[in-house]
């Protein structure tokens, strides 16, 4: 399956048509493999193309991205020179803590996933939570994906069944378009990686055509700058002309000489010109952090993440979310002179109470007094803020 992930900044598009809708009918039930908090009543939104799958309390949120949905499919539909077959489901969720429960697939879900294309049926699953820009990306996002298993044979009424021909290309090619066509060729998380890339000096770190593959490189962004590459020189056509050709061969080489006349080495090559033409000029003009102060929290053994700052109003102390537990992302409170660590302030691994913190869309907050703090987390599969006394090192209140 494939999927939105979450951080990935904001965006408007403005697209055209608006489509009238059918009643509510009762829907069906996805499964009963996953631990669910709350017992969901979905019911069905039938458009020209689209059954919405959600439960009463989101009705107008169903209705915003069905017509998203349905503007989407207009836009894909031209660019790829194909209409999906069949009706496409759309399965939605209010929130993220909700949408991890989802029976719709299989395994687990973290927080920074935004949405899932599940790949034998061609189901979208994803959570309404947040801008309607975020919406309407997520909804592209995976909408290219159904549009990527009905081109190479994948999906319902197919024959290859488990074998579906999408999964089998690079996951740069794949989720590099699925952001290209639902975000456009500039976004800022995208052109901050690439001259970021640029910026490192001694060791380029622009990857070669088969690094493209490496793990290391992240797709989304990387496979995202080179597509907008490709189609802002061959025209949106050619993105979808890839797709078809790479589908049928069940590999990108071949497909990107067909397309562009090009190796791929050679292809690559040029995009890395141009990258280093628009970004490099930039350096001159920009300082590292280190150089406005210094580092005072680093990363801790094989902790990866030290995010979301947040400085007490007396400047003495912060709160800040890290894996330096290793086991989940927590809550710290560190000296803001020296970034020694004071106090482990949740433990989401061990407590029943709390599962999870949202670390990817919140940060905490301090009181004027700088006595409390509060931030956001999960319990029970429901949101919640927790009001944190930080002298006395224990919880006051929380909040539903």
């Amino acid at each position: 399956m494939l999927c939105t992930p979450r951080c990935l900044g904001r965006f408007t598009l403005l697209l055209a048509a608006l489509t009238p809708f059918a009643s509510p009918v009762e829907a069906q039930y996805f499964g009963r493999n996953k631990v669910q908090y709350e017992n969901f009543d979905f019911k069905v939104l039938k458009t020209e193309h689209f059954d919405i799958y959600y439960y009463p309390t989101e009705l107008q949120a169903a209705r915003d991205a069905a017509r998203m949905a349905e503007r989407w499919r207009t836009r894909l539909s031209v660019i790829f020179q194909h209409e999906l077959s069949g009706r496409q489901p759309l399965i939605l969720y209010a929130s993220p803590a909700q949408f991890q429960q989802t029976n719709a697939i299989g395994g687990d879900i973290g927080e920074g996933t935004g949405g899932v294309t599940e790949a034998l049926r061609r189901r979208i699953v994803l959570p309404v939570g947040g801008s309607l820009g975020d919406l309407d990306h997520v909804i592209g996002h995976e909408l290219t994906h159904a549009f990527q298993y009905d081109m190479t044979g994948s999906g319902r009424g197919t024959s290859l069944g488990a074998l579906p021909g999408a999964t089998s290309l690079p996951l740069w090619f794949i989720e590099g378009m699925a952001e290209y066509l639902s975000l456009g060729p500039i976004n800022a998380p995208t052109a901050m990686w690439m001259r970021g890339a640029v910026e490192d000096t001694g060791k380029d770190s622009l990857p070669s055509y088969r690094q493209l593959d490496d793990p290391r490189y992240f797709p989304y962004r990387y496979g995202h700058a080179l597509l907008s590459y490709v189609a802002g020189h061959w025209g949106d056509q050619a993105i979808g002309q890839l797709l078809r050709r790479a589908g049928r061969r069940r590999g990108v080489d071949q497909a990107i000489r067909e397309v562009t006349s090009l190796t791929p080495e050679a292809l690559v090559a040029r995009w890395h010109q141009e990258i280093h033409a628009t970004y490099q000029p930039l350096l001159g003009e920009t300082q590292p952090a280190e150089t406005f102060g210094p580092r005072i929290v680093a990363a801790h053994g094989d902790g990866r993440y030290n995010v979301s700052p947040s400085v007490s109003p007396d400047g003495s102390r912060m709160m800040f979310l890290s894996d330096r537990d290793l086991f989940s992302i927590d809550l710290f409170l560190a000296d803001a002179k020296t970034g020694r660590i004071e106090r482990q302030v949740t433990k989401t691994a061990v407590d029943p109470h709390l599962q999870s913190l949202e670390f990817i869309e919140s940060a905490g907050s301090w009181s004027p007094d700088g006595k409390r703090f509060v931030f956001a987390g999960i319990s029970r599969g429901r949101p919640l803020l927790v009001i944190y006394d930080v002298d006395k090192g224990k919880r006051a209140r929380e909040i539903p």
